[in-house]
């Protein structure tokens, strides 16, 4: 899919803005640079999601290699140490691919040797795979594993706590660094020999988050060397693991052909697009309870309700995975309380958060995209609508928390103290978007839930549907008076005791693309030139209007610095999704308008970016051009709504 050639790995300064992902459906995932030199400290070559102790883990964070040929030993290894990188086992890479998993090939002389990741679906396992392209020689291979031990936010540092023994096992060895954390089980498919060797490495750098403001040095450990011989034709399998390892070639064969019948089953005539979906499957996991979930993002990120119902129809209903976001929707309505949905499922511990007001409200949607897609109405009734209505019963009782309904219908959430909508942020230990009383998107999402709920209800549901009717018509009576900024010709973003932010902001876009609206053409297409004016670019949508004076085109910093500019001026990716609906929506030319659209956002549509992470579409970019990617490397929304609108774009 992307071949990036030696001119680019050979220069770490561009090779270290290059990272890769390969995840394996449990939450876990490799991750590293096109070089294999790390930069964060979430990368690794085994991070895995555990439960118990719960939480996801860097367990081995290195694979250090070298060659031995004609007695002298070749370091394919780079590491940044303070002042320098050592080894610079970069010189000697020929090219990096990133296809079906990641490799990088190596040239030492007449010697071409390929290195490939891959992560086994459904098992914290990594295989990293060693073969002789070319070549007379009969190298030693030697790898020397370089153990983390720690959950991903942390760093570690040489302690006593270590055990560093380790234990035979069949070509291979265990150790259990810690106590209360799984043991780690590594061998090769072929007869290899260990050297035990217990040894610190000390202060290996990650220049990412020393950018970032955090913690940047880490000691890793190694309890000793793996050596065997390399030959044409006889690839040799490193395997790691939480568990005991069995066949290695049978194991990395099933898992290459699962690979590739889930890239032959992203049917699309763009190549392009087929790649988009096959990587946005990273995001679909199994948390260790075996919940059917969504990962937000890499490589920081947790399961977000919200997160999980803006991204589930791109993930699933539109990339041929009905049946997996139809178990995340069946796991997700059963966690309703009070007329919301978990924002948050803490990977740490069983807590639930429910402390957004949006969550339950995108579920309708997420439900509307899915029946669009030619879902079950049987499974809904069955399964989802009990869900669907006691949501809409606690909002109309004034059952649900810090949420109530005013006298002109409009739904009210929060204090001056909170961040219930997807505008959370806070810095220097205050929200940096107060966005408390009634928010635009939040009431363009309640009148949505409320009619969808109307088509849905019979029988004995029918006096719950008049009243649902009833607040429906109420608020559409009233939403357009109460948000609509005469000033600059669009919706106001929030309504509340302090009078309208007339903030030019994405919310509002929102009011337009959702099934049910309460604009008429005419509104929609004033509002549709503002957004354009004020807020597009080829990357998506930014968060404010560079006409205001709290504008912030840059992010970075430290955490508050990055804070304070994330929904002040960044531009993110899944917005494009709705504002090409909405756009689509009020078209005249519908053709054109479509051309224009792919056209225009083929940066998100049709690639990944240069930097940042090489198969996947980023949290957010930054406001002015050239947008630098920023954030999380990899976001599911981002690349949910790029393929939702690569969709929308092909319908006639």
């Amino acid at each position: 899919m992307l071949h990036i050639s030696r001119e680019e790995c050979v220069n770490t300064e561009t090779a270290t803005r290059k990272e890769w992902i390969d995840g394996n459906g449990l939450g876990g995932y490799a991750s590293s640079t096109i070089i294999n030199c790390h930069t964060r400290k979430y990368h690794g070559i085994l991070i895995a999601a555990l439960k118990e102790p719960k939480g996801r883990f860097v367990l081995l964070s290195k694979l250090e290699t070298s060659v031995l040929a004609n007695d002298k030993e070749f370091l394919l290894s780079s590491n940044k140490f303070p002042g320098v990188y050592h080894p610079t086992g970069h010189q000697f890479v020929d090219s990096f691919d990133q296809g079906l998993y990641p490799s990088t090939t190596y040239r030492i002389g007449d010697a071409l040797i390929r290195k490939s990741f891959l992560m086994i679906h459904g098992q914290n396992t990594v295989l990293v795979c060693y073969e002789l392209l070319e070549g007379k020689v009969k190298p030693a291979l030697r790898l020397r594993p370089l153990l983390a031990y720690r959950e991903i936010h942390k760093l570690t540092r040489e302690n006593m706590f270590l055990r560093p023994k380790s234990y035979p096992e069949r070509n291979g060895r265990k150790i259990q660094p810690y106590e209360g954390m799984p043991p780690l089980y590594m061998a090769t498919n072929r007869a290899s020999e260990f050297f035990p060797g217990p040894k610190w490495t000390y202060n290996i750098e990650y220049l990412m988050e020393r950018a970032r403001g955090f913690d940047y040095q880490e000691d890793l450990f190694c309890p000793g060397m793996f050596e065997t011989r390399l030959e044409k034709g006889k690839p040799v399998i490193f395997a790691a693991s939480v568990e005991p390892l069995g066949n290695l070639e049978r194991l990395r064969k099933k898992e290459i052909a699962r690979r590739e019948d889930e890239f032959e089953a992203c049917k699309d005539r763009s190549r392009s697009t087929r790649w988009l979906k096959y990587f946005s499957g990273m995001f679909l996991i199994r948390n260790p309870s075996g919940f059917a979930s969504v990962i937000a993002g890499y490589h920081w990120f947790g399961e977000w309700g919200r997160d999980t119902m803006i991204s589930l129809p791109g993930l699933t209903f539109y990339a041929g995975r009905r049946k997996f976001g139809e178990e995340v929707l069946a796991a997700y309505a059963g966690l309703c309380r009070d007329g919301l949905l978990p924002n948050y499922l803490d990977q740490n511990s069983d807590h639930l958060a429910y402390n957004s007001v949006d969550a339950s409200l995108w579920f309708f949607w997420a439900v509307q995209e899915y029946l669009k897609t030619r879902g079950s109405m049987d499974f809904v009734m069955d399964r989802i609508y009990p869900a669907l209505r006691s949501i809409v019963t606690a909002h109309l009782d004034g059952r649900v928390p810090l949420c109530g309904l005013d006298s002109d219908g409009l739904l009210h959430a929060g204090n001056e103290h909170t961040q219930l909508t997807w505008m959370d942020a806070q810095a220097y230990g205050r929200p940096v978007t107060p966005r408390h009383g009634a928010a635009v998107e939040i009431n363009a999402l309640w009148y949505n839930a409320l009619r969808f709920f109307q088509e849905l209800a019979t029988g004995p549901d029918n006096e719950t549907a008049g009243r649902a009717g009833e607040a429906a018509d109420r608020l559409q009576a009233n939403f357009v008076a109460r948000f609509w900024n005469d000033r600059d010709n669009c919706l106001c973003d929030v309504v509340n005791e302090h009078g309208r932010d007339r903030r030019i902001r994405p919310n509002q876009i929102f009011a337009l693309s959702l099934p049910h609206t309460m604009l008429d053409y005419h509104l929609m297409r004033a509002v549709i030139g503002v957004v354009q004016a004020h807020l597009l670019t080829p990357y998506g949508l930014r968060t404010l209007s560079p006409r205001d004076p709290a504008y912030s085109p840059f992010y970075k910093g430290d955490a508050d610095s990055r804070d304070s500019a994330y929904h002040q001026g960044m531009v993110w990716p899944w917005l494009a999704g709705h504002f090409g609906q909405a756009l689509l929506r009020q078209a005249e030319d519908r053709a054109g308008t479509g051309a224009f659209l792919l056209k225009y956002f083929k940066p998100i549509l049709r690639a990944f970016p240069d930097d940042l992470c090489i198969n996947a579409v980023p949290e957010l970019y930054t406001g002015n051009p050239p947008h630098a990617p920023k954030g999380a490397v990899a976001q599911a929304w981002s690349m949910a709504e790029a393929i939702r609108l690569n969709k929308l774009l092909k319908e006639k």
